[in-house]
């Protein structure tokens, strides 16, 4: 039998256990292991402590934070409900540590019982976090459900954190005006507390307001996703058309410059109507416009043996770049039209070598447009060519499809990159047929001394036509094709190569483009300058070559064209409706047009085959100080005739002339032109003259274009 000591012992340990649990019981209780991230677990609300329904607490897998997680998200309705105490309110980001060991699911969240969107969980078999989601609390306490959606998951906790500001002119578009569109949050990424999806029908759109602007030129840029593929919407400022503004394929939110918007002093408007749709908007941002320096335009032509009429329509073309627009208008029945009825000729003349296409004239056409395009040289107008190419072989012809549709691709089975990728092949040497077939069209204007402005395998990157059908790489190998085809073995050298597609990854080379064009066809009643447009074409090639509108819808208002400083070379307006149904382009608008100050019609140009003789010019600052500085610029004459006087331009955005000698110097706020003063009109060849000037300001190494004749 144990004696007393035994017993005193046994009751000590007893009372020692008792004290230590009494302890533990009046302990404040430890807290939950933070998760493996670096923010802090007071920033963490833990799932298992919400309120379940049809769902369950359990820690089988390992990594959570607290005592377990929320899983049994395999019913419709099963969920739990997530208490954020104490909010100040407003816009905060949401972080969901989940896991998801049966692969990628969403959840279904609702903020204070209201859907607000779903979260995407990807797949992940251990613990991590999902964000992107913004949630505007409101003050106090607020809840979040969770609820199936694509079920099967785990949610461990939840953080919500204040959203960083909005960057200054950043507006949201789930807080404009709304029609047709809806807001969502499904897609992660976004700005404020969502973005504006749902652009099915024609007319969905959404309307996003710039308040308080001091107004002014201002850069938009537009926060978008395209989960769908490459899109195009339709841009409005103040209700009046902006033109399209194209998305390349994003599936997460990215952004795009979107040209530039001339706001009103106070609030604004940007509409973004569905044109091709099912894009997601995010936002909008404005900032003002720096001013647009000089271009960069020499007036070169790629082919080095480019005749001396097509040097001459070039050089022209690049001295005005910048001042004014040449008109154009399509078909010769439009062309005659306009003359009729507005009383001017434009001075471009658009013509077509469609019926040329030996596919064509297999079945009986008869083409008559470079007749026309002789005719029209003849009055002194400048001539374009486009072709509407009907494919080689593979016609259709069937209803809808018929043989005359056979330049578009839902009209033929001729498959382009199989062609190219086998030049023995029957349908490559059709292509080359074809292109001889046009050479002997081309070569007409060429023995007739009519320089061409030549813009095939128009629209491209649309697909729509079989040239672009089968992408990119295609389309830029039979460019270059043609291109060699025409100006090496037939020495077409009067031909002026103009590409009309805007994305980079279509663009054939610098080598062989001339000028880069794009086709305009924006809403009814847009006559906005298609700003968009120009700033790509610009960088796409690089501020040196022209940018032209081979062909528009709605002419563009010169007014804006001068306003947002869109320097468009010319445009050419589509034939039939478009000019003649008086609702396109309303008639008392095309009479502004045609009579506007900065718009070239027909009786308005000059001789410009006339080719003057070659020259450099060079600059040399000789001196500068603070306020001014002095310039010397040579001439040098390289041509084989005396001259009978010369000229020499140069951007001129900065200060202003104060004197200068051995030449008269004129200047209109963005170029300077000198002149020829009696004595020095006459420079031998292989000889050179020198004027100079002074002037304010400080001195710049701009890009400098001589012409004597």
């Amino acid at each position: 039998m144990p004696g007393p000591t035994t017993v005193k012992g046994q009751n000590d340990v007893r009372l020692l256990l008792l004290v230590s649990l009494i302890a533990l019981a009046l302990a404040p209780p430890a807290a939950a292991s933070a998760p493996p991230t670096a923010s802090s677990s007071a920033e963490w609300i833990e799932a298992e402590g919400g309120v379940l329904s049809g769902t369950a607490v359990e820690a089988t897998v390992e990594g959570f934070s607290g005592t377990g997680y929320v899983t049994g998200f395999d019913e419709a309705a099963d969920s739990v409900t997530i208490t954020i105490p104490d909010s100040p309110g407003g816009l905060h980001d949401l972080t969901v540590r989940y896991a998801t060991p049966y692969g990628p699911k969403q959840t279904a969240v609702a903020l204070n019982g209201t859907p607000i969107g779903e979260v995407a969980l990807a797949e992940s078999a251990t613990f991590t976090e999902a964000t992107g989601a913004k949630l505007v609390l409101a003050e106090g306490d607020n809840t979040l459900t969770f609820t199936t959606a694509w079920g099967w998951y785990l949610i461990d906790a939840i953080k919500v954190a204040p959203s960083a500001p909005p960057a200054p002119g950043v507006h949201e578009a789930e807080d404009g005006v709304l029609d047709g569109t809806v807001v969502e949050s499904s897609v992660a990424g976004f700005s404020g507390r969502g973005y504006v999806g749902g652009f099915d029908q024609a007319a969905d759109s959404v309307t996003i307001t710039i308040p308080n602007s001091p107004g002014g030129l201002h850069d938009l840029a537009i926060f978008y996703a395209t989960p769908y593929g490459a899109k195009t919407a339709s841009l409005a400022l103040n209700g009046s058309g902006l033109g399209d503004v194209s998305f390349p394929e994003h599936p997460t939110f990215t952004t795009i410059p979107a040209g530039k918007v001339l706001l009103r002093p106070g609030d604004n408007t940007v509409t973004i109507t569905n044109n091709w749709g099912w894009y997601l908007i995010d936002a909008i941002k404005v900032t003002p416009s720096a001013p647009r320096g000089p271009h960069q335009v020499t007036g070169a032509l790629t082919d080095p043996a480019a005749t001396a009429e097509a040097k001459g329509l070039m050089r022209y073309l690049a001295e005005n770049y910048g001042h004014t627009i040449l008109s154009g208008q399509q078909d010769q029945a439009s062309i005659d039209w306009v003359e009729r009825n507005i009383g001017k000729a434009p001075a471009i003349g658009g013509y077509d070598l469609m019926d040329y296409s030996p596919s064509r004239v297999e079945r009986g056409t008869v083409g008559r447009d470079v007749d026309h395009a002789l005719a029209y040289d003849t009055r002194g107008g400048i001539v374009t060519l486009a072709w509407h190419w009907n494919a080689p072989s593979g016609l259709i012809d069937q209803p809808g499809k018929e043989w005359w549709r056979g330049f578009y691709t839902d009209a033929t089975t001729f498959d382009l990159a199989a062609a190219l990728a086998d030049p023995t092949s029957t349908d490559y040497k059709l292509l080359i047929r074809d292109m001889d077939a046009i050479a002997v069209q081309l070569k007409r204007l060429a023995d007739a001394k009519v320089p061409v402005l030549w813009r095939p395998l128009h629209e491209a990157e649309g697909g729509w036509f079989w040239w672009g059908a089968k992408g990119a790489e295609p389309a830029k190998q039979l460019y270059r094709l043609l291109h060699d085809r025409l100006v090496d073995h037939h020495e077409l050298h009067n031909l002026i190569w103009v590409w009309n597609s805007i994305s980079p990854d279509w663009y054939p080379g610098d080598d062989v483009v001339d000028v880069v064009s794009m086709d305009s066809y924006p809403p009814q009643g847009d006559h906005g300058p298609v700003i968009g447009p120009y700033e790509r074409l610009v960088e796409l090639g690089g501020d040196r070559k022209l940018v032209a509108l081979g062909e528009v819808g709605s002419i563009p208002d010169p007014d804006l064209v001068r306003a947002y400083e869109a320097r468009w070379s010319w445009f050419v307006t589509w034939s039939g409706s478009f000019i003649q149904d008086g609702v396109v382009n309303p008639r008392d608008f095309v009479h502004r047009v045609y009579d506007h100050a900065d718009v070239v019609t027909l009786d308005e140009l000059p001789d410009f085959k006339k080719t003057p003789g070659d020259c450099t010019a060079t600059l040399r600052v000789v001196a500068q100080w603070g306020t001014g500085y002095h310039v010397e610029i040579t001439l040098r004459h390289q041509e084989n005739s005396p001259s009978a006087g010369w000229q020499v331009t140069w951007p001129f955005t900065n200060g202003h002339v104060r004197h200068a000698w051995g030449a008269t110097i004129t200047t209109d706020g963005t170029t300077a032109t000198a002149k020829n003063v009696a004595w020095n009109a006459a420079v031998k060849p292989g000889e050179s003259t020198t004027f100079g000037y002074l002037a304010s300001g400080s001195p710049t190494a701009p890009a400098l274009t001589c012409a004597i004749g």
